[in-house]
């Protein structure tokens, strides 16, 4: 917890361009620590959410009954806390199937697009391997966009201990 007192502690009232002026030996370090520290939160979390799962999934599976429910929230009390347990509902559908479906709406002379919608994907390697004349058709429905930047930092001495062990 010390860690991130001294992080926050560093970074916060700090503007982004005294932040950025740090020597990188204290970015890297704290990055580094931060990193470590979201790890450990993210078991931390991991074992509280089994935990919760384990004292109340019998429960909320009963309410989920009572009220005629596979999935969705459902709220109970336990001693002065409300539970509200939530099951997701993520539905998944074969490929295959459901363009045996279309087939059969078409043959129906329905039109499958007031039933469900489609999206064309290019993989961008398919993409790179096209002859040029395919890549020419595709282009003018082709937008690059870009993510997030990211940046790392990595001593010199890792990154030349790493290149001598290849």
């Amino acid at each position: 917890m010390s860690v991130l007192l001294d992080i926050l502690t560093k970074i916060r009232g700090t503007s982004l361009a005294a932040v950025a002026a740090w020597p990188t030996s204290e970015l890297d370090r704290a990055i580094r620590q931060l990193s470590v520290l979201k790890d450990q939160v993210r078991a931390c979390d991991t074992v509280l959410q089994a935990a919760l799962a384990q004292r109340y999934q019998e429960a909320a599976q009963r309410q989920r009954q009572l009220v005629n429910k596979t999935t969705g929230t459902v709220r109970f009390d336990d001693g002065d806390y409300q539970v509200i347990a939530d099951l997701p509902k993520r539905p998944e559908y074969d490929q295959a199937k459901l363009q045996a479906a279309v087939a059969t709406l078409r043959g129906w002379g329905e039109v499958p697009e007031d039933y469900v919608s489609f999206e064309i994907k290019v993989a961008e390697s398919r993409y790179n391997a096209w002859p040029p004349a395919i890549r020419k058709l595709f282009e003018p429905a082709r937008t690059v966009k870009t993510g997030k930047p990211s940046y790392q930092l990595e001593p010199r001495q890792a990154a030349a201990d790493l290149s001598e062990v290849a």
